[in-house]
């Protein structure tokens, strides 16, 4: 069972992540959010469900009809600070479990030690992402152009500090990533290396240098989300001093 403590800063963290990924429209079924974002990305298109369940008996009606009206499939966060009857529940109505997440947190001097360099790398941030960067990461992730739109939305609505960075190594874009940094806090997000280019240290030195902005500009930790089924990544950040705080999925109706 989760401390007092914890659930306090399960529930900052949750604040911060929503803040770190805006949503092009939201509304609110009584304390829960209902975000949406042309149907890029699970997290900018799905009901954020912190506090207790709405008292509205068609709450579920509503929801499901914000989403149908946008021809967005309806998809629930649920953390480990949402109601825990509302896994089950969504469950017997029909929604699959995917995307089982940890977020996981490291100081910045515990962080800061770990780096991998080479003089032929350079490293350039940029405080908005131009079109080159955001096709890159479409790019590097595998995606299709057709998400442009709603990435470079989400990223231009991000209002907490934030930087993109591009590492590159003979004129070569080999990985991206990015920082946004909120109370202290920074989220390190959208870390993306080219196939060819993994296990060489540049995801290393992505997170060592995203670390450093943040410490540089008034951050004291990191935090990060990531699907538990990469291992590579996981323990990565392991070895870099992160640490499971909290588990998170999505419930998305079949």
């Amino acid at each position: 069972m989760k401390t007092e403590i914890d659930v306090s800063l399960i529930n900052f963290i949750e604040q911060l992540a929503a803040n770190a990924w805006p949503c092009y429209t939201q509304e609110t079924v009584e304390n829960w959010k209902m975000r949406a974002t042309f149907g890029v990305t699970k997290r900018a298109n799905s009901v954020h469900a912190l506090g207790s369940m709405p008292q509205d008996p068609m709450w579920l009606e509503k929801i499901e009809t914000f989403y149908r009206e946008k021809s967005i499939t309806p998809c629930f966060y649920i953390s480990e600070v949402s109601p825990k009857e509302l896994d089950v529940l969504l469950e017997s109505k029909g929604y699959e479990k995917v995307d089982e997440c940890f977020t996981m947190t490291a100081s910045c001097e515990d962080i800061l030690p770990h780096s991998v360099n080479k003089p032929s790398w350079t490293i350039e941030c940029l405080s908005e992402p131009d079109y080159k960067w955001i096709e890159e990461f479409i790019q590097l992730e595998g995606f299709t152009s057709e998400r442009h739109e709603a990435y470079a939305h989400i990223f231009s609505s991000i209002k907490p500090l934030k930087t993109f960075l591009r590492i590159s190594e003979q004129e070569e874009t080999i990985g991206l990533g990015t920082v946004i940094l909120e109370d202290g806090w920074a989220c390190i997000c959208n870390i993306v290396v080219n196939k060819q280019h993994r296990r060489k240290g540049f995801a290393t030195h992505i997170v060592n240098v995203l670390t450093k902005w943040a410490s540089e500009n008034g951050g004291h930790h990191m935090y990060l989300q990531v699907i538990q089924t990469n291992q590579s990544a996981i323990e990565l950040y392991k070895k870099m001093g992160f640490t499971p705080l909290s588990r998170h999925h999505y419930r998305i109706l079949s």
